[in-house]
C-alpha cells in the first residue's frame, strides 16, 4: 500500500475478485466479513473503512493512471447477493468513466493459461522506480529485482493483449449485470 500510495501508474490484473480500489462498500464488507477465521465486527468495519479510504487515490490531483484487467471470473463470482453484485458492476462502469482509469475484461474464452497464475500489480512510483506485487491466500510479495519485474511485466502484457478493449469491456460488464 505504501508503494501504491506513491504510484503515478498502476497496472493491475485481478483473477478472482474485483480489485480493492474498485470495490463498493457492500462488496468489501462481504469479502472481509466472511474471512476465515472470522473477524469481530469492529475489525471488519476498520478494514472496510481503510479499503474505502485507499480509493481516494483514484480521484487525487495530479491523477495517477490506473489500468485494470479483470478476469470474467471476478465479475461472475457471487460476492454477497445479486444486488451487491449489480451495484458492484455498476460501480465498475462508473469508475471506468474517469479519464485516469482504464478497465478491461479478460473473458473466459480468451484467457491464456498464464492468467490462471493469480493476481498481479505493476507500479511505477513518482521517482520512476518500478515494483511488482503478487498475492496468494496467505502471502504477498513485493518485487524490485529487474529480472522478476521483466517476467511479471511480460506476463501482464500477455494477459492484457487477450483482454477486450475498454468499450467492449464496458458492454461486457453491462451484459453480466443484466444477467443477474
Amino acid at each position: 500500500m505504501l508503494v501504491e500510495d506513491e504510484a503515478i501508474t498502476v497496472y493491475s490484473y485481478a483473477a478472482m475478485l474485483i480489485p480493492g480500489l474498485l470495490q463498493t462498500k457492500e462488496y468489501a464488507y462481504e469479502l472481509i466479513s466472511n474471512s476465515c477465521p472470522p473477524l469481530d465486527e469492529e475489525t471488519i468495519e476498520e478494514r472496510v473503512a481503510a479499503r474505502l479510504k485507499r480509493q481516494e487515490k483514484l480521484r487525487r490531483k495530479p491523477p495517477a493512471h490506473f489500468s485494470y484487467v479483470i478476469h470474467e471470473a471476478a465479475l461472475r463470482a457471487a460476492v454477497g447477493n445479486r444486488e451487491v453484485m449489480r451495484r458492484q458492476l455498476a460501480h465498475l462502469l462508473k469508475a471506468g468513466e474517469q479519464r485516469n482509469v482504464c478497465i478491461q475484461v479478460l473473458p473466459f474464452a480468451a484467457a491464456p493459461p498464464v492468467a490462471l497464475g493469480g493476481p498481479l500489480v505493476l507500479v511505477e512510483a513518482k521517482e520512476h522506480d518500478h515494483y511488482a506485487y503478487v498475492e496468494g491466500q496467505e502471502t504477498g510479495a513485493l518485487y524490485v529485482d529487474a529480472d522478476k519485474l521483466n517476467a511479471l511485466t511480460q506476463r501482464h502484457g500477455m494477459i492484457r493483449m487477450q483482454a477486450l478493449n475498454v468499450e467492449e469491456s464496458a458492454r461486457f460488464i453491462g451484459k453480466v449485470a443484466e444477467e443477474l
